[in-house]
C-alpha cells in the first residue's frame, strides 16, 4: 500500500480547494504557489488553535513532504493531536501505519490495536477487520487469541471476514476454539454466492478435515485447486497442494493466520 504517495495526493487536493480565501482586489490573479502558501499559513494557524481537520491535514503534509519539508516526527505529532480529538481519519492513519509498518514507521501492533479500538468506539467496521488479523497473529506485545480474532471478524461482518472465521474454526492450533461443524456450515453458506470461490472451498476442506471426514476434505480441496486456475490473481497453489497432501495422510491443518 503506497501510504505516503496517497497522503501526498490528499494533501494537494485539500490544500488547493479546502479553505476559502478573501476576495482579491488585484487585477492579476494570484499564482497557484501564492494560493498554496496562503492556505498553508491558514492551516498552520487553525492547527495551532486546535482545529482537528487542520491538524490532520498539516500532519499529512509533514509526512508526505508536500508543501513543507518532510518531517516524520512533526507529521505524527499533528496527526496524533487530531486523533486525540476523535478525528477518525487521523486515528485510522495512525492505526494503519502502525499495522502495516514502513521504513519510516516500524510495525507496532500494540499501537495499532490502541487506535483501532478507538475507531470501534465510533462504529468503524474497518477497525474490526484489522483487529481480527492482529489477534489472529499476535506479536509486538499483543497476545494471539483465536477467540478475540473471531469476535472482531464477526463484528466486521463482510464475506471475507466470515471466511476468516470459518478458517479459524477449522485450523486454530488451540482446540478450544475449533469447531469443524460450524466451519463447514459457514463455508457452505458462503459458497451459495460463488460455488467456485477457491478460498471458500479451501476453508470448507479444512472444516471437513477438522471433522475427520478426509474423503470430503480431499474432494473439496481438489475443487479448490481447480478453481485457482480461474483466479490467477490468487497465487496460493503451493499452499493448496500442501494441504491436499495432508488430507491424503489423514491430517487436519493447523495455522496461525498471518498478518496481511
Amino acid at each position: 500500500m503506497k501510504k505516503l504517495s496517497q497522503i501526498g495526493v490528499i494533501v494537494s487536493v485539500m490544500l488547493l480547494s479546502g479553505l476559502s480565501l478573501p476576495v482579491n482586489a488585484f487585477v492579476i490573479p494570484p499564482s497557484i504557489q501564492s494560493q498554496a502558501a496562503t492556505k498553508l499559513v491558514n492551516i498552520q494557524i487553525k492547527a495551532k488553535q486546535g482545529n482537528a481537520d487542520a491538524q490532520f491535514l498539516l500532519g499529512l503534509m509533514y509526512l508526505s513532504g508536500r508543501f513543507v519539508i518532510q518531517d516524520t516526527e512533526q507529521g505524527l505529532y499533528w496527526i496524533k493531536l487530531a486523533a486525540q480529538q476523535q478525528h477518525i481519519k487521523a486515528q485510522q492513519t495512525l492505526a494503519d501505519l502502525a499495522f502495516e509498518g514502513h521504513k519510516l514507521f516500524p510495525r507496532d501492533l500494540a499501537l495499532a490495536e490502541k487506535w483501532y479500538l478507538k475507531m470501534i468506539e465510533q462504529g468503524d467496521k474497518w477497525a474490526h477487520f484489522r483487529l481480527g488479523f492482529i489477534y489472529s497473529a499476535g506479536g509486538d506485545g499483543v497476545a494471539r487469541n483465536c477467540g478475540k480474532a473471531m469476535e472482531q471478524f464477526l463484528a466486521a461482518g463482510d464475506a471475507v471476514s466470515m471466511g476468516n472465521v470459518a478458517w479459524i474454526l477449522a485450523t486454530c492450533p488451540e482446540a478450544e476454539y475449533r469447531d469443524g461443524s460450524r466451519a463447514v456450515s459457514m463455508s457452505l453458506k458462503l459458497l451459495e454466492n460463488n460455488k467456485n470461490d477457491p478460498t471458500v472451498l479451501d476453508n470448507l476442506a479444512a472444516g471437513y478435515a477438522e471433522l475427520g471426514d478426509f474423503t470430503a476434505a480431499i474432494d473439496t480441496q481438489k475443487k479448490a485447486i481447480d478453481a485457482l486456475k480461474d483466479n490467477p490473481e490468487i497465487v496460493r497453489s503451493d499452499e493448496f497442494i500442501l494441504r491436499l497432501e495432508q488430507y491424503k495422510n489423514k491430517q487436519a491443518y493447523r495455522e496461525v493466520i498471518p498478518l496481511m
